[in-house]
């Protein structure tokens, strides 16, 4: 162990001019260390941000590493203009050629970083610095298109209280008069006051201060439609042979980022240097030192700092410094295998070489009475989809900042929904024998309907004997999006095949618990509100919004990805 020091204010220059500060966190000997940068957006000297959610570096200084954290561009003690991610390409290289260079440091660079900061991460890879020799990525998108528009709907809730947030922490660095500050914080306080009231607002694009590109330059960009050219840009997904150092990506089964990192494992698979710790958790629930999973608690699944401090200095040691991690013996049961995931049901640890690991696709029908069954299905249902009263989310990936209660996430039983009669669920004698699955599972829907377009909101659910309805994974998949195009209507009369992807999870299914699929027009806050119109949702209002009768055909069927079938 080490003393530690702490060097407030160290400053740097990007290749443009623009002053970058932070604060070095360091052991007091002399000495060259190998150097972790950590680059946020969110103030370098929040105690809570940078010490309470995924490490300590007063802790990490005592490992005998060094650790830059770093305010972004345009954020805080930062120079220069805010530019939502895009920034973090050139910045993040530049960072690492500064902190190799100088002289408490041996040369050796590597960089960690969750959710915004893990994308940073992510950049700072694709940027394939010499310099810079491992990374760690947690929940943190690959790919912000699929992030902000999964399946074509808007990431509603969380991205709608995100960018408002950063928006209030940003103010002071934008070019608006004094007056004009104050208005948009009365704006802000008013949002923040009625949370949901400011997520129902429509259009989106009204939704003040999101409108002013002054203060929201990205507010309004990720409403684009996911086809936009604006999207267009080369990422680790799009060129994963740039990852080429030791690189472990975490992510949480039910989290609004995983889909895009379990994308980027699977096209990973083949690169020995790239692993995966893939849990339980919600975005927020991989922060947590507790085994609690919305309304559940899990056996061996807790995360947060205690976890991940000596995952990282473990994983850091063996790639920055030639050792074996073995002074960490309890990083030791999440990189024992280059892919380590949870199973739920179970709540146990597996390995695997790769993600996903080998499975065989089962077919479960949607079928008449509500069953789901292997035998083929016949017949069809209808449900009705009102966007003035939008089936609720009740678990799972929402992130809804500030109001948990008014959409709880995580695990929740969904008996709490079960009332409602605009939704279809299609529920599995009781197994007599376990069914395992891991990886993405999918539903195709046959679906007509009296509106133009719909939304196609899927939730995979594990009856237990005791009733318990525990939400495994869910997807959505906008219908006008599903060919590739913006304008691929629906028909009143002939069946269109809708494929919602859902989210990555491994789970058992034990012996007499029931399989059950949710179907929905809506899972409102966590995804914009299809009006049932030709107008594009995000841009139109209640008051052109249409009440839509939705007819799923039990052509229809959920795929699901099983283990040793």
């Amino acid at each position: 162990m080490h003393p530690p020091r702490i060097d407030a204010g160290v400053e740097m220059k990007t290749r443009d001019g623009v002053t970058l500060a932070g604060d070095l966190y360091r052991p007091a000997t002399d000495g060259r260390w190998p150097v972790l940068l950590h680059r946020t957006p969110y103030d370098r000297t929040g105690v809570f941000r940078v010490s309470g959610l995924v490490a300590d570096p007063v802790w990490l200084a005592r490992q005998g590493f060094a650790v830059l954290v770093q305010d972004s561009r345009g954020r805080f003690g930062s120079g220069g203009e805010f530019d939502f991610i895009a920034q973090e390409y050139n910045d993040s290289s530049d960072a690492i050629d500064w902190a190799a260079a100088q002289p408490w440091s041996d040369g050796n660079v590597g960089i960690y970083g969750s959710s915004y900061l893990g994308m940073t991460v992510l950049q700072a890879v694709a940027a394939r610095n010499p310099r810079l020799k491992a990374a760690v990525a947690m929940i943190g998108t690959a790919d912000l298109r699929h992030t902000a528009r999964p399946g074509g709907l808007f990431e509603l809730g969380f991205l709608t209280l995100y960018a408002l947030g950063m928006v209030q922490e940003g103010l002071d660095h934008t070019s608006l008069s004094a007056a004009e500050r104050k208005r948009v914080r009365e704006l802000l306080d008013e949002a923040f006051a009625d949370r949901r009231a400011a997520v129902s607002q429509l259009p989106l694009t009204s939704l003040a201060p999101l409108d002013d590109r002054r203060v929201a330059p990205f507010g309004t960009d990720w409403l684009r439609s996911p086809h936009d050219p604006f999207w267009d840009r080369p990422t680790l997904l799009t060129e994963p042979e740039r990852v080429d150092i030791p690189f472990l990506q975490i992510s949480g089964y039910r989290d609004f980022t995983s889909p895009t990192q379990f994308r980027l494992a699977t096209r990973l698979a083949d690169n020995e240097k790239a692993g995966l710790i893939a849990g339980p958790w919600t975005h927020a629930g991989t922060y947590s030192a507790f085994s609690d999973v919305g309304a559940r608690v899990l056996p061996n699944a807790a995360a947060g700092v205690p976890t991940w401090s000596p995952v990282l200095a473990a994983f850091f040691d063996r790639h920055l410094r030639g050792g074996d991690g073995s002074d960490y013996p309890a990083a030791e049961p999440y990189l024992s295998g280059r892919v380590r995931y949870f199973v739920g049901g179970s709540n146990t640890w597996a390995t695997a070489p790769a993600w996903p690991p080998a499975s065989t696709v089962e077919e479960w029908a949607l079928s008449a009475a509500g069953l789901l069954t292997q035998e083929g299905g016949h017949g069809s249902e209808t449900f009705t989809a009102d966007p003035h009263d939008p089936f609720p989310t009740h678990g799972g990936v929402v992130a809804f900042e500030g109001d948990p209660a008014s959409a709880p996430g995580g695990i929740q039983d969904q008996r709490a929904v079960d009332k409602r009669e605009d939704a279809l669920r299609y529920t599995s004698a009781p197994l007599t024998e376990e069914v395992t699955i891991a990886g993405q599972a999918e539903l195709i829907a046959y679906v007509t309907s009296t509106a133009p377009d719909a939304d196609i909101c899927v939730t995979l659910v594990d009856v237990e004997p005791g009733g318990f309805a525990l939400n495994v994974a869910e997807g959505a998949q906008r219908a006008r999006y599903r060919n590739g195009g913006d304008t691929d209507w629906l028909d009143a009369e002939e069946p269109s095949r809708v494929t919602v992807a859902l989210h990555d999870v491994a789970h058992r299914f034990a012996r007499g618990h029931r399989i059950r699929v949710q179907l929905a027009g809506f899972s409102f806050p966590r995804y914009s509100r299809n009006l049932h119109t030709r107008t594009v949702p995000e841009f139109g209002t209640l008051d052109e919004a249409v009440v839509a009768q939705h007819t799923v055909h039990h052509t229809s069927a959920l795929r699901l990805p099983v283990l040793g079938a």
